[in-house]
């Protein structure tokens, strides 16, 4: 090769080198050219995590690699800025889809994707038609309503059945804690009783004997660690007064408190609103101990409404019979009127989120504050949507980043995430779900019978 072969070859080199390492050094820095912006920006980066592993990133209908198989999640670096529509897809499972920013010298994140199956597998529980089941906290029974106003109870394990009373209606069953006593009402004629069934005796006890100086008892609840006594409210001139009825002492029953609006139990004792004053107590299951929990009563109190409490403690909400829906400040002491319309309220699994919900809205109160994108913060309300057709029921899923909604005999997942559009999938056709945490099963009744499928 001569000299000058060399020395055109030298500075050919030359000029590639300088073409080329300038925007190789800019692209390792995350520098790229922007054709449409025409000039050279910084570029950000997307983060995506989901539920199952090996699914398709698409950025604009390109796929851009999947996620991993044992971590579920991908990072993507060196994305030019702007607005991408971001598709996730797995064959077998619903796409998830979301338009999203990509900024410059940040990191958008996509997580709590939940993508779920197309075609769910779901077993059929009960064989048998019936009007409405109670599953027992162990899952191994069910006692169930038939379509000719039977009780009867299913024993999932031993595959046994066992028909416990016919009556003209039967209403509030009640599981113990133990999942072996179970309490209801039934009416035959014009004449209420009271029964509980006792699985380790076969033995059904009536309980109106007990009841015979009462007149209108209602709200029964069972001691949340002690499947032995149960707590009702009774009117004795117009003021209600709180019992527990003991099982083991031949039903004797014992009176705990007296002015009593409405109560709620939870672990740590029992809660409630007293009637004159409107005010919130707590005291311990033989309401021997008083702390007064609120400074005044809720907003237009009136001993003439009925109220409802909702404890998650130390979350603590409130709904009158007009359906406005109260939540308890803790600093101030007083319940801060927070929603209208609203029948029902549930907390998260992770107990970062309040879920209230009514003919046709959803709302979510954020109890903490939420450090993955989209942030939210303490305290701040968000509509997850309004719905055409009345909710049936609205539950919490596992992962507390979407809600399980009920409605026209449709069971659909829609997710928390707000920004964009909000992904909704109409998942299986049923009513009535039930969510064991236990078992990881959705309980749900179609067509007359009851089933479950695996989240």
């Amino acid at each position: 090769m001569t000299k000058r072969h060399r020395t055109i070859l030298f500075f050919v080199f030359c000029f590639l080198f300088v073409l080329i390492a300038p925007p190789a050094i800019l692209y390792s820095q995350g520098y790229v050219f922007d054709f449409e912006k025409k000039r050279i920006v910084q570029t950000g980066a997307l983060f995506v995590e989901t539920n199952i592993g090996n699914v398709e990133i698409y950025l604009s209908g390109k796929l851009k690699g999947k996620t991993g198989t044992v971590f579920k999640n991908a990072f993507k670096k060196n994305l030019s800025p702007k607005i991408y529509q971001i598709e996730l897809r797995k064959t077998g499972y619903h796409s998830w889809k979301k338009n999203l920013e990509i900024k410059e010298k940040l990191t958008t994140e996509i997580k709590n994707v939940f993508l779920l199956p197309e075609n769910p597998q779901k077993e059929m529980v009960l064989e048998k038609e019936g009007q409405n089941f109670f599953i027992s906290p162990n899952e191994r029974k069910i006692a169930c309503i038939s379509l000719d106003n039977k009780l009867e109870l299913f024993n999932l394990a031993s595959h046994n059945s066992h028909s416990i009373l016919e009556a003209t209606e039967i209403d509030q069953v009640l599981w113990a804690i133990d999942s072996k006593s179970l309490f209801f009402k039934a009416r035959a004629g014009k004449k209420m009783s009271y029964f509980v069934w006792q699985e380790d005796e076969q033995t059904l006890i009536n309980l109106n004997k007990s009841f015979k100086n009462l007149n209108n008892p209602l709200e029964f609840k069972w001691h949340p660690k002690d499947s032995t006594q149960i707590y009702f409210l009774d009117q004795e001139k117009d003021i209600n007064s709180l019992y527990k009825i003991d099982l083991l002492n031949k039903g004797v029953l014992q009176k705990i408190l007296k002015n009593i609006k409405t109560y709620e139990i939870f672990d740590d004792g029992i809660y409630w609103l007293e009637e004159v004053s409107g005010l919130l107590f707590k005291t311990d299951f033989e309401g021997k101990s008083r702390q007064q929990l609120t400074l005044s009563s809720p907003q237009n109190y009136s001993e003439k409404n009925d109220y409802k409490l909702f404890v998650f403690y130390p979350q603590i909400s409130l709904k009158d019979n007009s359906d406005n829906f109260y939540f308890l400040d803790e600093k101030a002491k007083t319940f801060e009127k927070i929603g209208e319309n609203i029948k029902e309220a549930k907390l998260s699994k992770d107990s970062k989120k309040l879920l209230y919900y009514g003919e046709n809205e959803i709302w979510v109160l954020y109890l903490d504050d939420i450090l993955v994108q989209p942030f939210r913060y303490k305290g701040d309300k968000e509509l997850i949507g309004r719905f055409a057709a009345s909710l049936d029921a609205t539950l919490w899923c596992p992962d507390s980043e979407h809600l399980l909604i009920n409605t026209r005999n449709l069971i659909k997942i829609i997710e928390l995430d707000g920004r964009d559009v909000r992904n909704t999938i109409d998942f299986l056709k049923g009513k009535s779900p039930c969510y064991k945490e236990s078992s990881g099963k959705l309980y749900f009744f179609d067509q007359g019978k009851l089933w479950s499928a695996k989240f």
